[in-house]
């Protein structure tokens, strides 16, 4: 039974009369005797006004408000930060005693995997010596570490899971952070921010031996935006009630039937006023919003990445009726940081009138027209109207591939001239050697100073310089999609702006330069050249898929297993270069380095640092990078490991120097 629709029937046939009766009542009690009703009819009637504000008041109980919530633009996107995988699962060992037997199997393996590549690497042994050594001990002083990798942990702890369920201190995490603290003094590895100001000033002692500050980390409420996508100019999205007049209704109902049942004037009058609140409250209008005219102007319509613009919106009320409660928020896009005002007011809009807000916003790559989400109440608050309305603006925002510095280029070339020096002779501006002279040799080649004092002829080559084939290559897999902290630019957002400006300086030096990237969405541009090739790279940089300032839907990475890299392998030619820019967090894209490298391509990994060092967690994924980067160059690839807070073109003139 549907107890609202019930008692909005009854409210609206009763309510009147009640009304007019308790007020009676109230100015002259002397007219009860009157009335044309038996005893057990007013009792009856008073017994269902309190059945009926039972029902009414349980339904309210069990039933929550229906208003909007209104999404939160103020806040930025959230990305993860690398390790927050690791936290979690501690956390659901340590704290709500879930997942103890997998989370644990899983922590272990990926922590031992860790300690054999270290010794591997720094004892440069096999795996099953350094197995040996990790289960002996010999690498550490420290008792917890070692007994951490003693055999099978699992197994040789049978208490661990019982004391986990009775509540005792579980002895899995003080070993696990010893065992991540030994290995990074055993590789050498430096954690330079392991505390900020803020925790240094902490009284209850470090961040590490805090478990509500671990949880912090990763178990925050979301603050993406709620998703508004419309292509219409204007669109409901609903109309409800917001069922905060149901307590009212149960108030009233039952001081009614209480008042009818005792013949008590002033409990009649207070249940009638009630129920013609309740009654307003329903027959209340149908907020007018589709009258509403928005207009959004922009300081700049065609922005670069990074870029901040002002945004200011004027909303007027074309209708006739006044709108007493309007909530305005403008829908900004997920890719967007609002970083000055606030995009959202809270107002009154009488007929004709007209209001305004402003807001600052750093902008990324894409092209976008967002709406101006509308949440309209009548004077009651009973009754909601939510709708988007869309202004006729687009922004478009397309990186301008500027040089910005010269990208060190290796000597895997093509046949086609530019900048790069090989070692072979032939025309060109640096002198090579002298040879005999053949027929057909170019005059300007001549050796006449030779010819003049031996009477032999000789020609002189210079070192040629060709033009290299050069695929920019992304990992934007949804795990690349990673920052240091919440507000940053994320991986990918960092690699597609250092990309653009790479792609633009080696663009200008002659050479063939294409983009791909690895993900489920496939992306290929083959190198090329020309101002139409160059044109083509800007437009794909803003507004291919694959290359979205968001991660790809959940939707689109479940299903069977495809290697990303598929498409990209079948389409590189023999003689590409690879610039790969992946945030290095997991072992896959290290093996795409060494895949590449192994197949004859010359690789450049371009390596944004995202990783910190505030949790427990976050400190193995750097240690884990730091392996990756060091297994990397050990094979002869180059790493630029780029830490984002510093210019990219320094970073390669430092590594432009080592390598050389």
């Amino acid at each position: 039974m549907d107890v609202d629709k019930l008692t909005t029937r009854v409210l609206l046939g009763a309510g009147a009369v009640s009304l007019l009766v308790g007020v009676a009542l109230a100015v002259s009690p002397g007219l009860g005797a009157g009335l044309p009703f038996g005893n057990g009819t007013i009792m009856g009637i008073g017994g269902l006004g309190i059945l009926l504000g039972f029902l009414s008041a349980r339904s309210r109980l069990r039933s929550e408000l229906t208003e909007t919530e209104t999404p939160n633009p103020e806040r930025p996107a959230r990305t993860p930060t690398p390790g927050e995988d690791v936290d979690r699962m501690l956390y659901e060992m340590t704290t709500l005693r879930q997942g103890i037997i997998e989370n644990r199997e899983q922590l272990e393996g990926r922590l031992e995997g860790l300690a054999i590549s270290i010794i591997r690497d720094r004892e440069d042994c096999t795996v099953k010596d350094a197995r040996e050594i990790l289960e002996s001990g010999q690498w550490t002083d420290d008792e917890d570490a070692i007994a951490f990798f003693e055999g099978d942990l699992s197994a040789a702890d049978q208490s661990g899971l019982s004391q986990m369920v009775s509540g005792k201190k579980e002895e899995f995490e003080p070993k696990f952070r010893a065992a991540v603290a030994a290995l990074t003094e055993y590789a050498d590895i430096d954690l330079d921010d392991l505390a900020t100001e803020d925790e240094d000033e902490d009284d209850e002692g470090g961040l590490l031996d805090n478990d509500s500050t671990v949880e912090s980390n990763w178990n925050v409420e979301d603050s993406s935006i709620p998703s508004y996508e419309t292509d219409e100019p204007f669109e409901d999205v609903s109309l409800q009630h917001t069922n905060r007049w149901l307590g009212v209704t149960a108030f009233g109902l039952v001081a009614l039937g209480v008042g009818i049942l005792a013949f008590n004037p002033g409990l009649m009058l207070a249940g009638t006023v009630g129920i013609a609140y309740t009654v307003y409250a329903r027959i209340n209008a149908v907020p007018g919003v589709e009258h509403l005219h928005v207009e959004r102007e922009l300081s700049e319509t065609n922005p670069g990445p990074g870029d901040v613009i002002e945004v200011t919106v004027t909303v007027r009320n074309d209708g006739d009726s006044m709108l007493p409660d309007l909530r305005m928020i403008d829908v900004v896009p997920d890719a967007f940081v609002v970083t000055d005002g606030t995009p959202r007011l809270h107002t009154a809009l009488q007929s004709g009138a007209q209001a305004t807000f402003t807001y600052s916003a750093r902008v990324e790559r894409g092209q976008y027209q967002w709406p101006l989400l509308t949440i309209a109440r009548d004077f009651s608050g009973g009754l909601e109207r939510t709708s988007l309305l869309t202004p006729d603006v687009e922004l478009t925002c397309v990186p301008s591939l500027t040089v910005a510095h010269d990208v060190p280029v290796r000597s895997q070339t093509t046949q086609y001239a530019g900048d790069v020096s090989t070692e072979s002779g032939g025309s060109g501006l640096e002198f090579y050697s002298v040879r005999d002279y053949r027929p057909g040799d170019p005059m300007n080649r001549v050796n006449w100073k030779q010819l003049a004092r031996t009477g032999e002829l000789a020609t002189v080559d210079f070192r040629q310089e060709r033009a290299a084939t050069i695929t920019i290559l992304f990992d934007t897999r949804q795990s690349a999609f990673v920052s240091e902290s919440p507000g940053k630019l994320h991986a990918v957002d960092q690699s597609v702006h250092a990309a653009s400006d790479v792609f633009g300086a080696l663009y200008d030096a002659g050479h063939l330069v294409g983009l791909a990237a690895f993900d489920t969405v496939p992306c290929w541009f083959s190198p090329g050249a020309g101002s139409e090739h160059r044109e083509r790279a800007r437009l794909l940089f803003a507004q291919h898929p694959a290359l979205s300032p968001q991660p790809p839907e959940r939707d689109n990475i479940q299903g069977s297993y495809i290697d990303p890299m598929t498409h990209v392998r079948r389409r590189l030619s023999s003689n590409s270069q690879i610039f790969l820019f992946t945030p290095l967090v997991d072992d896959y894209a290290a093996e795409v380095a060494r895949r590449l490298d192994s197949g004859g391509h010359l690789v450049t990994v371009i390596s944004p640092d995202m990783t910190a060092s505030r949790t427990i967690g976050q400190q193995l994924t750097r240690i884990e990078r730091t392996v990756r980067v060091r297994y990397l160059r050990e094979r002869g690839i180059r790493v630029v490991d780029w830490d984002p807070d510093e210019r990219l073109d320094l970073q390669l003139d430092k590594a432009q120097a080592r390598w050389a």
